[in-house]
């Protein structure tokens, strides 16, 4: 409501309107001077010069699920002015287009009858202002190619310099390894056979957001999730599922759900510094499962805002979590491997909704294929011949090909994403970026005061192996793509591990020039890795949403993240460029003084490649927007933040019209403080801010404690580089 105050003359009076969005407001009446006035506020209605009949509305869900994969509108278009008839097909990121007017699909009724169309009247069409936007995408590749171009200049530049300096960049990452158990039978736990178990992790399952995937996706999705790592010992993660299935009351009595907090272990009775505690651990009553003891401060936490959990709060809801997620394990209600016959959402239940609900026929094949595989592993403990346990499995897997084969999976993409799964190639490949982008720094360091010819053979295989890596991390975003059916940079982990092969790809664009550069960026790459395997940034495989069903996910979202790689490494070669300033004495300055002006020409080429990308990728995001909801530029955080991230670096790029900061020292600090934006545009944006764009939906997640080490290092070395930042 809104209350009007009206003056006529010297009379005054006061009314109340009420109104809302998408209603015509009603009118009230005030008379004051003689005067009668009618007051109302809402939305007007705009007569069409013609009609949209809706004829059907149809949502189809991912397999198994609520969430949405995509819905379109069958609608009959009716102009009775120029005598047209016409049906059309309105759905995400297909928009009818006539007279100038553009309806997209917005939503839907919550009865699922009904559409809503979101319209907006372009009268010009999109036409002129993608002319617009070819028009500058072609003046900023000439601006890359021109002979008389700023970036052509800056390469000519380069030639003349020989050699560049890279210092050292010393990082540890951190390896989480998980603690020895002890446990009483172990000698039963180690009899379920590996391969086997792999066997097991083939058959198809159905996830709460309707995915299918292989058992072994989610058989190593819940072992790191309650045990922080995939494997126990020598025993991995299909062996320890199956275990837990089939042998619940012995995996009951095992330390596999990872604490770790000493509030915690005091309220199960542990030791405070015990890393793992068992199932029974959590209950009063450890034999029947009763009484469990976290219940009154779980629920205590769980009513806490959540600005106002601290460290033992947010770590009971986690280890809570844990405890329900081995809960349903055992109960089997986390494995929907069993598809329902002709359902039309075509989904599949865990084996105590099957024999509840399935018709008593069916409900009896899935009772004789289960108890036959249970049979066939009891058989196969006792004997050690694990050929029965494979016969059993037989029965489960012509059930699903039986009854689910509308959405059985290809088994070319299982055993692909299985292999997935083994090699997990982003995780294994961490160390060896680390571990040779160190080595070719040092070797860079060396090579200033020994000479070129030192270490020729040491930096070629060292070069040659970074090729390789390169070639592996490709392969893997290959295999991801394949697995997923879509681009993979849809979410937080996938963009993040995009990111660090456009750094390493960064690198080698620039490598010809400047060898060392080559080192940079694969610590960067590294460093990336590093941040993207942090235990708060969840790995596995998803579905899309229906919006990013669409090609300018490929376009848009590619451009925008592999400027980020360009734009980080920026950021390290005006850290190392500081560091040399650091270091710079009477002894070495000439030679320093050519490696940082070599360095920072390197550096804003390689800049205006990663501000030209994020430029385009940025107005590519528009049109995306115009197709998908009719507007270019809505003022999303993760929009204005890209905005912001595109006039920061211009600045850089032109701070040499600026005769205060026209030198080396300044555009070396600019190009990484800029960085900042970049991280609040990714980082702070996706999980501190409510948007479109938003991963977390602001549920912020924990700052990790390096970055506060690394913010003291980048002003520590600021300074002592500002002091030598004079260049003869």
């Amino acid at each position: 409501a809104y209350i009007f105050d009206v003056k006529v003359g010297n009379e005054h009076g006061s009314v109340t309107i009420f109104g809302q969005k998408g209603t015509v407001g009603k009118a009230s009446l005030i008379q004051l001077g003689g005067k009668k006035i009618f007051i109302n506020y809402g939305s007007n209605i705009i007569n069409l010069p013609f009609s949209i009949r809706l004829n059907d509305f149809q949502l189809e869900r991912y397999a198994g699920s609520m969430s949405p994969s995509s819905y379109a509108s069958e609608v009959t278009l009716i102009d009775k002015e120029r005598e047209i008839e016409k049906d059309y097909k309105i759905y995400m990121n297909h928009v009818l287009d006539y007279r100038g007017y553009r309806f997209f699909q917005s939503s839907y009724d919550p009865d699922e009858k009904g559409t809503i169309l979101s319209v907006n009247y372009d009268w010009l069409g999109t036409s002129v202002t993608y002319v617009g936007y070819f028009i500058m995408f072609l003046s900023m590749f000439i601006s890359l190619f021109g002979k008389k171009s700023r970036f052509q200049k800056l390469n000519r530049d380069l030639i003349k310099i020989s050699t560049l300096l890279f210092f050292i960049i010393f990082l540890t990452p951190n390896s989480l390894k998980a603690e020895k158990i002890e446990i009483e039978d172990i000698g039963t736990i180690f009899k379920f056979d590996k391969t086997h178990a792999n066997r097991f992790g083939t058959l198809l399952v159905q996830d709460s957001r309707g995915r299918m995937k292989p058992l072994d996706s989610l058989n190593m999705e819940i072992v790191n999730k309650i045990h922080r790592s995939d494997s126990i010992e020598n025993l991995n993660h299909n062996q320890i599922i199956l275990g837990m299935i089939t042998r619940p009351n012995l995996w009951k009595q095992i330390n596999l759900i990872y604490t770790n907090d000493e509030r915690v272990n005091q309220l199960l009775g542990l030791p405070k510094n015990q890393k793992y505690a068992s199932f029974q651990d959590f209950f009063q009553d450890s034999i029947n499962l009763i009484g469990y003891k976290l219940a009154d401060e779980v629920e205590r936490a769980s009513r806490l805002p959540q600005k106002e959990r601290g460290r033992f709060e947010k770590a009971l809801i986690k280890i809570d979590e844990r405890v329900n997620i081995s809960y349903m394990v055992y109960s089997g209600d986390l494995l929907r491997i069993f598809p329902r016959p002709n359902d039309n959402n075509h989904k599949w239940v865990s084996t105590i909704e099957a024999l509840q609900t399935f018709d008593k026929q069916v409900a009896e094949e899935v009772r004789v294929a289960i108890v036959g595989y249970l049979q066939a592993v009891d058989l196969s403990l006792q004997q050690n011949n694990w050929s029965y346990a494979d016969k059993g499995l037989i029965g489960i897997s012509n059930f699903q090909k039986q009854y689910g084969s509308d959405v059985y999976v290809d088994n070319l993409k299982i055993a692909g994403e299985i292999i997935y799964n083994k090699i997990q190639i982003f995780q294994r490949l961490l160390p060896w970026t680390l571990l040779t982008g160190l080595a070719l720094l040092i070797i860079g360091f060396v090579k200033i005061f020994k000479g070129k010819e030192s270490f020729q053979k040491t930096t070629l295989l060292l070069k040659s192996l970074v090729t390789f890596i390169l070639v592996l991390y490709t392969l893997g975003l290959m295999l991801r793509w394949y697995i997923s059916g879509h681009a993979p940079w849809s979410d937080a982990y996938e963009s993040l591990v995009y990111i660090g092969w456009a750094s390493l790809i960064a690198g080698f664009i620039f490598s010809k020039s400047s060898p060392f550069i080559i080192g940079s960026t694969t610590i960067l790459t590294g460093v990336i890795l590093f941040v993207a395997n942090l235990n708060w940034l969840d790995p596995q495989i998803t579905n899309l949403v229906p919006v990013l069903k669409s090609y300018w996910l490929t376009i848009h979202v590619s451009l925008i993240t592999a400027s980020y790689g360009f734009l980080g490494l920026g950021a390290v070669l005006g850290f190392i460029t500081l560091i040399l300033f650091a270091i710079k004495n009477e002894q070495n300055r000439d030679v320093i003084e050519n490696r940082i002006r070599e360095l920072n020409i390197v550096n804003e080429m390689n800049l205006i490649i990663g501000l030209l990308m994020l430029t385009v990728g940025n107005f590519l995001g528009g049109v995306w927007a115009n197709e998908s909801w009719g507007r270019y530029w809505g003022w999303d955080p993760k929009e204005t933040w890209a905005l912001v991230t595109i006039l920061v670096y211009a600045v850089v790029i032109h701070l040499r019209f600026i005769p205060k900061f026209n030198n080396d020292y300044s555009f070396a600090l600019a190009s990484l403080l800029a960085f900042s934006s970049v991280l609040m545009t990714y980082f702070g944006v996706n999980f501190y801010l409510s948007g479109m764009h938003s991963y977390a939906q602001g549920d912020p997640v924990p700052v990790p404690t390096f970055v506060y080490y690394m913010v003291m290092t980048i002003i520590i070395v600021s300074l002592l580089a500002y002091r030598k930042r004079e260049i003869k």
